[in-house]
């Protein structure tokens, strides 16, 4: 059982897939990021992690991106002239030459690069660079205040079979504005895996709520929203996804430039430790390594820090509490946390066919350790994503004297004296409640 009650997503790469057995001691969750490579290295990936970890798989959305450059990265300096298009920088999306003109400035790689339009013709562009970086090839390019279509396209839908054939357990939904695009993909999904959607955009603020209720989980992608929503105003924005998260009950992932500076340095920014102590106080399920894990000089480097640093985090800063409870169920999981304290238990015992009891358990953040025990399969792999759960099978238990037995000797043989908390749903109850509570004592 993990030290860890936040969880750690682990960027799989070129730069990773060399050192993946060693990776997958530090990682719960490993991401594929499907904007990149072909069906034969996804499947290659997959066949890499061989079941050992979930997988979260991202689909592109409809992201305007830098295409395949013959020769990277290109160092690109204040001053210097680009050229867009087939005799120069490649654009995947000719819409790029239709959104842009005169004066605009073109956003690349979540606005590290920022370029000034400054001639627009049918398939290429020219402008001068006003901040530089190292470009890559299939960065994403942004365009403040474009209308960009949004909605789920034809390549994602392909995408998205694909992962589900190769057996995602998460499905990462990028630029998600409503709930409307959540439920289209569940449409397909059919409960195969865990729909993530992905706050990115301005306009899916205004329906935060809706788009957390529809969800099975939430990702604060600071990239895109960083640039959406202006920089000054990304701590704010953070705080509120993560608040109506865990207000609704539904894990939630923070993700982009967690520890950027460990692509090119073996150790962190003082800056980059700070974030990682405020969103682990803030009350995150799990923290994201994008770029430093798939492309990074550190890969391994960076994962041991991040679980470093989570570890010490949580041994002072505890996240703070959420809304107490909606609903009789809810009442019962928060009497199990209170439970928990009064009566000094080293552990809370979850039993759950669906997961709600584990999520409504997490959604509390306890001090101590929950092991969630259920008979499914899958729900060992999805609830691995939630903060302090360790998820286990068990054969399917159909009493309260049963599941209470079960518990005990779970509790036994992991070491455990004194006082644990048994709470979840029994046989022959609807689905998705939590409705007994008893606290035991152990010899």
């Amino acid at each position: 059982m993990s030290k860890r009650k936040t969880k750690i997503i682990s960027t799989l790469g070129p730069a990773s897939e060399k050192v993946i057995d060693e990776l997958l001691k530090y990682v719960d969750i490993i991401r594929l990021n499907f904007a990149h490579g072909d069906k034969d290295q996804h499947k290659r990936y997959f066949e890499l992690v061989n079941n050992r970890a979930p997988i979260l798989v991202d689909l592109p959305g409809p992201k305007l991106r830098i295409g395949v450059l013959e020769k990277e990265p290109i160092t690109l300096k204040n001053g210097d002239l680009l050229t867009f298009g087939d005799e120069g920088i490649p654009v995947e999306d000719p819409i790029f030459f239709k959104l842009i003109k005169v004066g605009t400035e073109v956003l690349i790689a979540d606005g590290v690069i920022r370029v000034q339009i400054t001639e627009v013709n049918e398939n290429s562009a020219k402008g001068v660079v006003k901040e530089g970086g190292l470009l890559t090839s299939r960065k994403g390019i942004n365009i403040p205040d474009a209308d960009i279509p949004l909605g789920i396209t034809p390549k994602d839908l392909e995408l998205l079979k694909e992962a589900l054939n190769l057996g995602a357990t998460y499905i990462g939904l990028s630029f998600v504005v409503s709930e409307d695009d959540i439920r289209k993909v569940k449409e397909v999904v059919k409960g195969k895996a865990w729909v993530v959607a992905k706050i990115e955009k301005k306009a899916a603020l205004k329906n935060l709520k809706n788009i957390v209720k529809e969800a099975d989980a939430i990702m604060v992608a600071r990239g895109d929203l960083g640039v959406e929503v202006g920089l000054p105003n990304l701590p704010q924005t953070q705080r509120k996804i993560v608040n109506v998260s865990r207000k609704y009950g539904k894990p939630v992932i923070l993700a982009t430039q967690v520890l950027e500076s460990m692509v090119n340095s073996p150790l962190p920014t003082r800056a980059e430790t700070i974030d990682v102590a405020n969103s682990v106080s803030q009350g995150v399920d799990a923290i994201m390594l994008s770029d430093e894990t798939a492309m990074g000089k550190y890969p391994l480097e960076a994962v041991k820090t991040l679980n470093d640093l989570i570890i010490s985090v949580e041994r002072t800063f505890k996240p703070k509490k959420t809304q107490l409870y909606m609903n009789v169920d809810e009442a019962v999981a928060y009497s199990a946390v209170i439970a928990s304290i009064l009566s000094s238990a080293s552990l809370i015992i979850t039993y759950t066919r669906t997961g709600s009891s584990a999520l409504r358990i997490s959604r509390l953040r306890p001090v101590v350790p929950i092991i969630t025990l259920t008979p499914s399969e899958d729900l060992i792999k999805i609830l691995k994503i939630c903060y302090g759960v360790s998820p286990k099978k068990v054969e399917e238990l159909k009493s309260l004297d049963d599941i209470v037995k079960r518990a005990r000797e779970e509790a036994i043989q992991m070491g455990h004296k004194g006082f644990i908390v048994i709470v979840g749903g029994v046989y022959g109850d609807k689905g998705e409640t939590t409705r007994f509570l008893k606290v035991e004592e152990l010899d």
